[in-house]
């Protein structure tokens, strides 16, 4: 396990900061041949200008438990690409149910966000969670599994 600090933000984006000092492991997931599509849809209106992330507002969206939520790299808006999907508030880890309300917008080009915009497309996975062998124990077996 390693010592991790989270730092989110605690209400709203660019308001207070708040610091979560908490322990952390890697692990592995095996993603079914089930899932998703979630549209994220702005909320707001909102003048972007070129290459100044923005936050906005989008319709809510669920990301069930044991779910993971990947943007489609397809560009589904003119003006730009959405960089990262957002929420506030402690963050919850991959076995609890998620809400996104916010994305970061990256403008490719000046102009306006409407409400009611599709910003863009979420591939979401179901994920079976798998826990990590150790690294000695990983490295053991396999040296033993393919020894000649």
């Amino acid at each position: 396990m390693t010592k991790v600090e989270l730092v989110y933000w605690k209400d709203k984006i660019g308001g207070e900061i708040e610091r979560l000092e908490t322990e952390a492991f890697s692990y592995g997931f095996t993603i079914g041949n089930h899932g998703e599509w979630e549209m994220l849809i702005a909320k707001e209106e909102k003048e972007v200008k070129k290459n100044e992330a923005t936050n906005i507002k989008i319709e809510k969206v669920e990301i069930p438990p044991k779910s993971i939520a990947v943007p489609c790299p397809i560009m589904r808006h003119a003006l730009g690409i959405v960089s990262s999907l957002t929420s506030t508030g402690k963050p919850k880890g991959v076995e609890e149910r998620r809400l996104l309300d916010e994305v970061i917008f990256h403008p490719l080009f000046d102009g306006n966000i409407n409400r009611g915009d599709l910003l863009c497309v979420v591939n979401v996975f179901h994920a079976a969670l798998e826990q990590r062998l150790a690294r000695g124990a990983a490295e053991k077996w396999l040296h033993e599994r393919y020894r000649y």
